[in-house]
């Protein structure tokens, strides 16, 4: 197995985070660092230390959804931000956000010690849908829903993204927006190329589930269902069947 696969599966960070604990000599493989994410291991015989503490692969996950409250930076820790959204969990569940959303953002956020699903769900690769809910200034200033779907170039990275997007009032301030390519940001950017500002961002969907059963800043675990949905999402095998 891979390395940085290993280090997933054993739910220290999603697969990207583990390249750069790997690049960052942090891993030690049978007593000499590794620095290679994709160095071959044996699951079962090595002995793999990151920052010099064994670890070993999970035999069960944790997944969980949160309805993200505003002011909530989305990352397991931030030196330049107070509250992140891992405060909203107890400090026992040693899960890691999947993805992003900007701090004054809201909707469905997902967490898992899952590394695999983690990357799988974010890896632009893997096209897994979100929905989003957007309130505007002021109206888009071109015809955003007939070009969104045939792709645009955003002039800030000269990156192409491509969706849908559904006026959901006559002044076209309150839009529906689907994508699925994951990029930073890229609502914001999207309506930002058509001469307007986002005020309210909220995200319905994500993979499927949504956490607008639930109250802003509460959570809980994936049900089964909602397990093997994100699951079927992701390409996974649903294990306990």
């Amino acid at each position: 197995m891979r390395l940085n696969k290993f280090l997933a599966h054993c739910g220290v960070d999603s697969r990207r985070k583990c390249d750069e604990i790997i690049f960052q000599g942090r891993v030690r493989v049978d007593g000499e660092t590794v620095n290679s994410p994709g160095a071959r291991i044996d699951p079962a015989r090595s002995e793999v230390l990151v920052d010099g503490e064994p670890v070993s692969l999970k035999k069960q996950y944790t997944y969980i959804k949160m309805h993200k409250p505003p002011g909530f930076i989305t990352s397991r820790k931030d030196p330049h931000h107070s509250q992140t959204v891992m405060q909203l969990l107890p400090n026992v569940l040693h899960v890691m956000p999947v993805g992003r959303l900007d701090k004054d953002s809201t909707g469905i956020l997902l967490f898992t010690d899952d590394g695999d699903m983690n990357y799988r769900l974010t890896h632009p690769g893997h096209e897994v849908e979100k929905e989003y809910e957007v309130l505007l200034r002021r109206p888009p200033s071109g015809a955003l829903e007939e070009e969104l779907p045939e792709g645009i170039i955003l002039e800030d990275k000269g990156e192409r993204v491509q969706g849908t997007a559904e006026a959901l009032n006559r002044k076209r301030t309150h839009f529906r927006v689907i994508l699925c390519e994951g990029k930073k940001r890229e609502v914001k950017r999207i309506f930002r190329h058509y001469d307007t500002r986002v005020f309210r961002l909220h995200r319905n969907f994500f993979a499927g589930i949504t956490a607008n059963d639930l109250p802003p800043g509460k959570w809980k675990k994936l049900n089964n269902e909602e397990i093997k949905k994100i699951k079927t999402v992701a390409g996974l095998k649903d294990d306990r069947e």
